[in-house]
């Protein structure tokens, strides 16, 4: 079927006329991609990782602690948040936001079973913890009205708020902040105190630019075998991560509204020394005509490339860097000494994710994360 499809018109269905790709939120990501069109992938990770270390505020401080307490379980730093007394960490709030769902809706899922197992080591350490049961193919406008419900009861019983997104979960969080969020009263504005991004589509998914625009082949069949198969809410989704979350000067007044938040993003770099990801992850072949169809392409974790993971520069927030080497499937992967970002419940060679992964990342990064960040 799909053979015939390249060889009538459905070639271009649905296919959006001057599809020219997602637009660079960021010097960084603009240059990667220069590099890549001219050098190649290998070229543009070794300029992208110099580039998120140069960028990093913490100067590399966050990553070193979470690689300390990534290898050893028991260390807790003395002034991390979970050096916190009792009564502070329950009146910190651990809002964690899932992203959409991958495959066949049918089967588990496996990302929200690993996050459910960060609520839950969050919870045991006795922090006050929400997991927020978004849509898991819902649009981002959608996601970030429910989200916007559940945080006003975060905030109102809280002394600060600690926001964990992964995935499309930074495009409805960014929503949130940006419409919803940015509405709320001074006081509360100023409880939060961290978004931490795992993998976060942040400036956008040229995966998902590509499914939702290209007129290719492929990504035109999936679209419309999605309409036929009654999937329109899975095109919507790829529409809203396929451009960034900061359009239309989104990004300018976030800082100001947020005076006291740090971002802390978790960027995900091939593992490959040919700058590609080394799992399979979803479809190598897909990802592969991804890369030279794209108009626009860089060393990517498998979904987003790794550049658009961070902030874009109109931001003016402080981002903190941790830089990881794998897929999109963060937990797999290494950091940039060879730890492994969850070695206790991840094996070389296995992709599927398990709750226990979710649980032994979130306590690494509270054991690390200084409670300075709460002001």
């Amino acid at each position: 079927m799909l053979a015939l499809c390249g060889m009538t018109a459905c070639t271009y269905l649905g296919g959006v006329p001057g599809y020219t790709g997602l637009e660079p939120g960021s010097a960084l990501l603009a240059r990667v991609r220069e590099t890549t069109r001219r050098e190649g992938l290998a070229d543009a990770k070794a300029e992208l990782v110099a580039g998120l270390k140069r960028e990093d505020q913490s100067r590399g401080r966050l990553e070193d602690r979470v690689i300390r307490t990534t290898a050893d379980p028991e260390r807790v730093f003395p002034d991390a948040l979970a050096s916190l007394s009792p009564e502070k960490r329950a009146r910190t709030a651990i809002v964690i936001v899932p992203g959409t769902r991958a495959g066949n809706p049918r089967t588990k899922d496996r990302t929200r079973e690993c996050l459910r197992g960060a609520a839950d080591a969050a919870r045991e350490m006795g922090f006050a913890t929400w997991f927020i049961e978004t849509e898991p193919r819902g649009t981002v406008e959608e996601n970030a009205r429910f989200i916007s419900g559940q945080m006003r009861e975060a905030f109102a019983g809280s002394d600060s708020v600690i926001l964990v997104m992964l995935s499309k979960g930074a495009h409805d969080v960014i929503r949130y902040l940006r419409e919803d969020g940015v509405d709320l009263p001074a006081g509360d504005r100023a409880k939060l105190a961290v978004v931490l991004s795992l993998a976060g589509t942040v400036q956008g998914s040229v995966v998902a630019d590509w499914m939702a625009h290209s007129p290719r082949p492929v990504p035109a069949f999936t679209r419309q075998w999605l309409r036929l198969s009654g999937q329109e809410e899975a095109i919507a989704m790829l529409e809203d991560i396929s451009r960034s979350p900061w359009e239309n000067g989104a990004a300018s007044p976030i800082g100001s509204r947020f005076p006291r938040a740090t971002w802390v993003s978790i960027a995900m770099v091939p593992d490959g020394a040919d700058g590609r990801i080394t799992e399979r992850l979803w479809s190598p072949r897909v990802r592969g005509w991804v890369e030279r169809t794209a108009p626009a392409y860089s060393p990517s974790d498998g979904l987003v490339e790794s550049a658009a993971s961070v902030l874009p520069d109109d931001v003016s927030m402080p981002e903190w860097i941790v830089t990881g080497y794998g897929s999109h499937a963060m937990p797999n992967g290494t950091y940039r000494d060879g730890t492994r970002i969850a070695p206790r419940t991840t094996r070389p060679g296995r992709e599927r994710l398990r709750p226990e992964s979710g649980a032994e990342i979130m306590s690494a990064y509270l054991r690390a994360l200084p409670a300075s960040l709460l002001h």
